[in-house]
C-alpha cells in the first residue's frame, strides 16, 4: 500500500473515531441528563455543591461590566474553582431562564474525555479503540459527570488522562516540546479542582518520578542515564508547575485556608468517626466504590491480573509497564482511602485512572494474545479469525451494555432524589424565597437570613436567588455550631431565621433541630411567620424584630 492510501485510512480511522466518541457522548448526555431531570439534581431548585458555583458564576457576571478583560480573568481565577464557575457562567448565558445550562457545559467533559481516550489509544485497531470507547460510556462515574456541575469528576476524569499519558509509555525518550505539552496537560487536568491540588501534586509526581526510574532502569541504570533525567525532570517538572501555578496561584491563600478549616478545625464535623481499616474498603467494594465503577470494579482487577500474568510471560520492560500502572492505580486509591472524611467526589481521582487503566490493559492484553498466537505458528488466515474473534466479541458485549443502559436507564445517580425530597425541596425552597422578597429592614441595611440546617432548603440556593435579582441579602449558613447554645446565639444575628427540625442526616453539626425550634417559639423578641410540617421534617421561619 502506498504511504499516501496509508495516510487516508489512518485519517479515516481517526475520524470515524471521533465521530463514534461524539455520538455516544450525544447518547450519554441526553440520557443522563433525562435522569437527573426526574430523579436527580435536575429535578428540583440547584443544591449543594453545584450552587456554590452556580452563586460564584452570577457574582463574576454581575461584576464584570466594571472590570476590564484582564480583571475579569483575575476575578475568576481567584474564585474557589475557576473551571466550574466557568462552566456554570456560560452555561447561565446560553440557557437562561433555568439551571439546565450549566449542566449542559458540563457534560462536554465527558466528549473531551472521550476523546482523550482516542488519543490515547489512536494507534490501535478500530475495533480495540471502539471497545475502549464504548466500554468507558458504560461506567457510571461518566454518566455521573454529565449530571453534576461540581469540579471534582471533570477533575478526577482529567487527571486520569493525565496519569494514562505518564505511564502509557516511557518518558526518558520523550522530545522536549513533548514533555512540556505533558506537563501543561497534567497541570491544566491538576487545576481544574484546586483544592486538591495536595492530591493532585502528590499523585503526578509520584507517578511521574515512578516511571521515570523505571525507564532508567531499562537504559541501564540512574547513573547511565541521570544526565537525561535531570533534563526530563526540569522539562516536565517546570511547566506542570509553572501552568497550575498560574490558575491557582491567585487563589492560593484562600484554597489552603479553606483545605485547613474542612480538614483540620472541622474534621470532627465532617468524618464519621470509622476505623482506618474500615475506610479503605470504600472506593472499591464500598458504597462509593458500588456506585461510579459497579461491576466494572472487577472487570479492572481481572484485566490487570490478566496483564500481569501475560507481562510476566513476556519480558523484563512488560511487567515493569504493567508494574508502573498498577502502582499509579494504588497510589490514587490510596490518597482518597486514608484521609478521615470521605466522599463518593473523593474518588474522582481513582475512577478517571481506574477507567484508563481499563482501556490501557485491554490494549496490553489484546497485543499479548496475537503475539502467543503467532508463536504457535498459526496459519495466517486461522490467526486473522481467532484474532478478529478476540477483537470482536468485547465490542459485542459492551455494545450491548450500552444499549441496555441507554435503554432501560439503569445506572444509579450520584445525587438520587426521592419524590417525597424533591415534593418537600421545592415547596420549602418557593416558600421561603417568597418570603425573602417580602421582607424588608427598616434601616434599609442587606436583609440577613439564619439557616439551622440546609435541609430542606439549601442557604445558598436563596443567596444565589438574591444575586440573580440584584438583591443584596446577608445569607448565614449556621451549620458549624458545636453546641446549641452558640448556634442559637448564631441565629439571632438574622432578620429571618430559618430552622429545620432534627433529623437523620450526614451534613455537618449537632442534630439539634428541636431544641432550636423550641427555644425561638420562646422567645418574645422574635415572631414565627411560616410553619411547614412535611412527611420527616418540619420547617419554621422566625423574623426579628416582630
Amino acid at each position: 500500500m502506498k504511504g499516501g492510501e496509508a495516510d487516508r485510512q489512518a485519517w479515516r480511522r481517526v475520524c470515524g473515531m471521533i465521530l463514534l466518541a461524539a455520538v455516544l457522548f450525544a447518547l450519554v448526555a441526553y440520557r443522563a441528563l433525562d435522569l437527573s431531570s426526574r430523579f436527580g439534581r435536575l429535578s428540583v431548585s440547584p443544591l449543594y455543591d453545584d450552587v456554590v458555583y452556580m452563586l460564584d458564576a452570577v457574582k463574576w457576571m454581575n461584576a464584570s461590566a466594571s472590570r476590564s478583560f484582564a480583571g475579569d480573568v483575575l476575578a475568576l481565577l481567584k474564585q474557589h474553582a475557576p473551571f466550574s464557575s466557568l462552566v456554570a457562567a456560560v452555561g447561565l448565558r446560553l440557557f437562561p431562564g433555568g439551571y439546565t445550562g450549566p449542566y449542559l457545559v458540563s457534560s462536554v467533559v465527558v466528549l473531551a474525555f472521550l476523546l482523550g481516550l482516542v488519543w490515547l489509544t489512536r494507534k490501535r485497531p478500530a475495533s480495540e479503540v471502539a471497545t475502549c470507547l464504548i466500554a468507558a460510556a458504560c461506567v457510571p462515574t461518566v454518566w455521573h459527570t454529565a449530571m453534576e456541575a461540581r469540579p471534582d469528576l471533570p477533575w478526577g476524569l482529567a487527571l486520569g488522562l493525565a496519569l494514562g499519558a505518564i505511564v502509557q509509555r516511557g518518558v526518558l525518550r520523550r522530545s522536549t516540546l513533548s514533555l512540556v505539552a505533558l506537563g501543561v496537560g497534567c497541570g491544566l487536568a491538576g487545576s481544574i479542582k484546586p483544592t486538591a491540588f495536595p492530591a493532585s501534586l502528590a499523585s503526578i509526581g509520584s507517578i511521574f518520578v515512578i516511571r521515570l526510574l523505571v525507564d532508567c532502569a531499562q537504559e541501564g541504570g540512574l547513573r547511565m542515564a541521570h544526565k537525561r533525567a535531570i533534563k526530563v525532570l526540569l522539562a516536565f517538572g517546570l511547566a506542570w508547575l509553572v501552568t497550575m501555578g498560574a490558575l491557582i496561584g491567585p487563589a492560593i491563600v484562600e484554597t489552603i485556608s479553606y483545605i485547613l478549616r474542612v480538614f483540620v478545625s472541622q474534621r470532627d464535623l465532617w468524618s464519621t468517626g470509622e476505623g482506618f481499616w474500615s475506610g479503605l474498603t470504600h472506593f472499591s467494594t464500598g458504597a462509593e466504590g458500588r456506585a461510579g465503577l459497579h461491576f466494572w470494579f472487577w472487570i479492572g482487577c481481572v484485566l490487570m491480573a490478566m496483564r500481569l500474568c501475560f507481562a510476566a510471560s513476556q519480558n523484563r520492560a512488560a511487567m515493569q509497564d504493567a508494574l508502573v500502572l498498577l502502582a499509579a492505580l494504588l497510589i490514587t486509591y490510596a490518597i482518597p482511602s486514608v484521609a478521615e472524611i470521605k466522599t463518593y467526589f473523593f474518588g474522582g481521582i481513582f475512577f478517571g485512572l481506574f477507567i484508563v487503566a481499563l482501556m490501557l490493559n485491554y490494549c496490553a492484553i489484546q497485543d499479548a494474545l496475537a503475539a502467543r498466537l503467532d508463536e504457535r505458528g498459526m496459519t495466517a488466515a486461522n490467526g486473522r479469525h481467532l484474532l478478529a474473534l478476540v477483537r470482536l466479541a468485547p465490542l459485542v458485549v459492551v455494545a450491548m451494555l450500552f444499549a441496555r443502559n441507554i435503554g432501560t436507564g439503569r445506572i444509579g445517580l450520584a445525587t438520587p432524589l426521592s419524590a417525597q425530597q424533591q415534593e418537600d425541596i421545592s415547596v420549602a425552597t418557593d416558600r421561603v424565597w417568597k418570603l425573602v422578597r417580602e421582607t424588608s429592614t427598616a434601616s434599609g441595611e442587606p436583609l440577613r437570613i439564619g439557616f439551622s440546617n440546609a435541609y430542606p432548603v439549601t442557604p445558598t440556593t436563596i443567596q444565589l436567588f438574591a444575586a440573580q435579582a440584584r438583591m443584596p441579602v446577608n445569607v448565614g449558613q449556621e451549620l458549624f455550631h458545636r453546641t446549641v447554645e452558640t448556634t442559637e446565639q448564631a441565629l439571632l444575628q438574622a432578620n429571618l431565621i430559618v430552622i429545620t427540625s432534627s433529623m437523620p442526616h450526614t451534613l455537618p453539626g449537632p442534630r439539634a433541630g428541636d431544641e432550636l425550634i423550641l427555644r425561638m417559639d420562646a422567645n418574645t423578641s422574635i415572631c414565627r411567620i411560616e410553619a411547614l410540617d412535611f412527611a420527616d421534617v418540619r420547617l419554621r421561619v422566625y423574623r426579628r424584630p416582630c
